[in-house]
Formats: C-alpha cells, structure tokens, sequence
C-alpha cells in the first residue's frame, strides 16, 4: 500500500491540521534541542578557554613569585656583604687595626718583638 500525499486529502481539515501541528512541533523541539546543544558547547568552549587562562596566569604568578624570593635572598647576601666590606673599609682608617693586620697577616714585628707561631689544634688532631 502507498500512503503518499493523498492520505492527507482522506483525513479531515483538522485532523490534518492536528498533524502539521505535531510535525512544527517536532521541528520546533529538534530546532531547540539543537540550539541548546550549540549554546553549551559554546559556553564550555569559553570555560575551557578561560580556564586555561587561568590556569597560565596561576603559573607565571608561581615563577615569578619564586623569581622574586631568589632575588630577595640574593639581595640580602649582597647587603650583608657590602656592610662586611664598608666595617672593613671603616676598621682600614684605624691604625691600631691595620698594624695588627700587618702582623697577622705577613708576620711583621717591631724592632726587639719576638712573634711566636702557635699551633691552632683542631678536634681531629
């Protein structure tokens, strides 16, 4: 049996009203399930992009935090090393300081001064 087109002519004017309803129906459903599909394929594409933005600022707050807290070390190992080197260049203006250095270091005396080399001893020996 064919059902082409004439089954529409056999039914009523309302019942073939009925049926054109339904299949706008169907349409309509299909036309907004798929819009609905497309705007959350749409919003998880811009959640997945902004998560990752995220996710990459995160990180270059990371490095560039550890970046800061090796430079503030570093910058505390230079202070303390400039104070150590401006007490030495203070103690060099002391002459008391500069001849015990001269002594200490290249074993100078003066004249009738007897300067004895004392063994330092260690905990090994």
């Amino acid at each position: 049996m064919n059902y082409g087109p004439h089954i529409y002519n056999s039914l009523s004017p309302e019942a073939q009203r009925e049926q054109l309803r339904r299949k706008q129906a169907k349409i309509e459903k299909k036309t907004h399930r798929i819009r609905l599909n497309r705007i959350v394929a749409i919003f998880a594409i811009i959640f997945v992009v902004l998560g990752v933005q995220i996710a990459i600022k995160v990180s270059q707050t990371a490095r560039i935090n550890n970046q800061v807290k090796a430079e503030k070390e570093n910058l505390t190992k230079v202070k303390k090393t400039a104070n150590n080197l401006k007490t030495k260049r203070q103690n060099l203006n002391d002459p008391n300081y500069v001849a015990k250095l001269i002594r200490y270091k290249f074993y100078y005396s003066k004249s009738n001064e007897n300067v004895y080399n004392v063994h330092e001893r260690n905990d090994n020996d």
